[in-house]
């Protein structure tokens, strides 16, 4: 399973950033900068084609689960899962409670700014968001996906809700 998204960083007075990650149980992908605006074909030609094929095939058996923005969901980019042989993982569009990389994120944000000094510039910024991208033990990834049915059976329990 790889769970992929794009984070929106800032910290305080800070230029902020947009990055694109994914993790997995065994290993995580590079961090890719997310430059402007992202559209459908910029996702495919910076994200999928360059960093998401390569490590999928490195994986003897993947599904590929995005969240629901709009460049994630255009047609051309469910053309290219499908043209490319991706299984992807249906996903509701408003469930971040269950969706591991959200803790990830977390894990990278507060990692990121431990740092007193503010970074000053995007580079700056962007230096330390793929150190602390790094830092994270893929132990802690792993506890990620081994709560995954504790966190589902919570769900369930609450109807719902979080």
């Amino acid at each position: 399973m790889l769970y992929s998204c794009v984070m929106h960083h800032h910290t305080g007075l800070a230029p902020g950033i947009m990055v694109w990650g994914g993790i997995g149980y065994h290993s995580r992908t590079l961090l890719v900068p997310i430059a402007g605006i992202l559209n459908s074909q910029r996702y495919i030609s910076e994200v999928l084609e360059p960093v998401v094929l390569p490590y999928l095939q490195g994986l003897a058996t993947a599904i590929f689960q995005k969240d629901n923005a709009r460049p994630h969901v255009a047609r051309i980019v469910q053309r290219f899962f499908v043209n490319h042989q991706i299984e992807l993982l249906p996903w509701l569009a408003r469930s971040p409670d269950l969706w591991p990389i959200e803790n990830m994120w977390s894990m990278v944000a507060q990692r990121s700014t431990q740092i007193t000094r503010l970074a000053a510039t995007p580079d700056q910024l962007w230096q330390r968001v793929e150190a602390a991208w790094t830092a994270v033990p893929q132990e802690h990834i792993q506890s990620l996906f081994e709560s995954m049915p504790r966190r589902v059976t919570a769900v369930i329990s609450n109807n719902g809700g979080y």
